[in-house]
């Protein structure tokens, strides 16, 4: 009995290692949508704490092991630090679109990804005094995890860093969860 307990953790991690597919998950020609909510926050600066951030994806298997992606997001970054006792702390809001490459390899349920891509950004900051906008070019890249729970939908986590061309301290770092349907 003993021997048979042990057992079930190895089946389990080869079941995830497993190099066929499940069900019609990653197949050429698959279209999917995503939807992620998580937190945002600036890596190398103090002056913004962490906030929310929502996007939603539309996603084309180009081929088993690569897709293209389209991103619409909403990211906020509140300010930490008081810029001047006038002006107060700076908040930042982001509105941006995306276009990725996505390459994940073949696995039965733990499905990891790698992607990379450019996009535009809108930024809006805000304090007590005044609102700036921008519109800057970026570029990320990130990492992240899906695990497919049925047929067409799979629970997605993902870390994804955004470099920008604005004066905004690089890179942003956002942190998903969220769900991916596949049709």
């Amino acid at each position: 009995m003993r021997q048979s307990l042990t057992a079930i953790p190895l089946v389990f991690l080869a079941s995830l290692c497993a190099t066929t597919p499940a069900g019609a998950v990653n197949q050429q020609g698959d279209v999917g949508i995503a939807t992620n909510i998580g937190f945002a926050y600036p890596r190398t600066s103090n002056t913004y704490g962490s906030d929310q951030t929502l996007n939603f994806s539309f996603e084309y298997q180009k081929t088993t092991y690569a897709a293209y992606r389209a991103t619409a997001g909403f990211m906020t970054i509140a300010g930490r630090e008081p810029i001047s006792p006038a002006e107060g702390t700076r908040d930042t809001d982001s509105l941006y679109f995306t276009g990725n490459i996505v390459l994940t390899p073949q696995f039965a349920v733990a499905h990891p990804f790698f992607t990379a891509g450019i996009g535009v950004y809108s930024f809006r900051s805000t304090d007590n005094l005044n609102t700036k906008h921008d519109l800057e070019l970026g570029a990320n890249w990130g990492f992240g995890m899906d695990i497919q729970l049925l047929k067409h939908f799979a629970l997605r986590g993902e870390y994804l860093f955004h470099y920008t061309t604005g004066s905004l301290s690089n890179p942003l770092q956002t942190f998903t969860l969220g769900g991916r349907f596949v049709f």
